[in-house]
């Protein structure tokens, strides 16, 4: 499919969501299927490469036959007649930004805060890329351990709330990284592996900030949710030699089930999945560390240990008994 993409005037050097209108509505056309791009406008300088080759023709030209005709100034259904329209084409597409499988905390509270900050962020430089944003994320992150583990009222609110800050941010790289398309394998990486450290750290650290058989509890807790953590990323990887963790399929659920059939949010077991999704009990943790209360921290940790622990031992007996 060619596209043949026209505009008013300079519209289509707008900026929206840290790239111009032009660059955007060419990879939104890419990922569509496009297969070239002719623009009856002025060239735009774009620092990345595109996906697919782009011809330029003088403003007015006439659509080549069979081509299919689109507007380089329409950003999310917002024509960019003006500068409201410019802020209001951009919250429009940042909206959008969202996993469709997020879970229930990032879908009420977390987006309201994760959102406004990638909109900031996407307005600089290109070199602000989303590993940076994970970059900062873990650093946050266990800054919130160090101060969990030193115990005291004060240190651990503080630390519960550093961790739900974390976790925010840990929304900001995904949706950065869908907002200006800058995807990598070492960012998916990245990610998910930093999710993983932080929290183990920090369940570590309360059971330290506890003490006594706790500390033995939260050490138990962390090794178990890493054992889990390093199976599941050694299956997913022969699987699809990526660190996409979503791809990881149990033994009830089709290896033919895409990510949004799997976390179908009219599913029973999508709620049940929902107590065990990062942003819900890092939430939890922050209240109970609010209420002065790190023994939840350890036994909701040790909890989803245990759960997920014999769920991989379920898996790999019934892949076993199939073979």
């Amino acid at each position: 499919m060619i596209a043949f993409l026209e505009t008013t005037g300079d519209r289509h050097t707008q900026v929206v969501g840290g790239l111009t209108a032009l660059e955007r509505r060419i990879r939104e056309l890419a990922k569509a299927g496009a297969t070239k791009a002719i623009v009856a406008a002025a060239p735009v300088d774009i620092a990345r490469p595109l996906p697919i080759p782009v011809e330029y023709v003088a403003a007015g030209s006439a659509a080549p036959e069979g081509a299919q005709r689109e507007r380089a100034d329409v950003i999310a259904g917002v024509e960019l007649v003006d500068e409201a329209a410019r802020k209001q084409a951009e919250w429009a597409l940042i909206r959008r930004m969202n996993k469709s499988f997020e879970g229930p905390v990032d879908a009420l509270i977390n987006w309201r805060f994760s959102m406004r900050i990638t909109r900031v962020l996407a307005r600089r430089s290109l070199a602000v890329t989303p590993n940076h944003v994970t970059i900062v994320a873990i650093l946050v992150g266990l800054l919130a351990a160090g101060l969990m583990a030193h115990g005291g009222w004060a240190w651990i609110a503080a630390a519960g709330v550093l961790l739900e800050l974390n976790s925010i941010l840990d929304s900001c790289d995904g949706e950065l990284a869908r907002l200006r398309y800058q995807y990598s394998k070492l960012g998916q990486w990245l990610d998910n592996l930093s999710d993983d450290i932080v929290d183990n750290v920090f369940i570590i650290a309360a059971g330290h900030a506890c003490g006594g058989i706790w500390a033995w509890l939260g050490l138990a807790a962390a090794c178990g949710r890493w054992l889990v953590s390093i199976v599941t990323y050694i299956s997913v990887y022969r699987a699809t030699g990526t660190g996409d963790i979503f791809a990881f399929r149990w033994w009830f659920e089709s290896g033919a089930q895409s990510v949004d059939d799997v976390y179908d949010p009219k599913a029973l077991t999508t709620w049940l999945r929902s107590f065990g999704r990062r942003d819900t009990y890092v939430f939890v943790w922050m209240l109970a560390c609010l209420a002065g209360f790190p023994y939840w921290v350890v036994g909701h940790g040790l909890l989803i240990a245990a759960v997920n622990d014999a769920l991989l031992v379920l898996h790999f007996t019934v892949f076993r008994g199939r073979r």
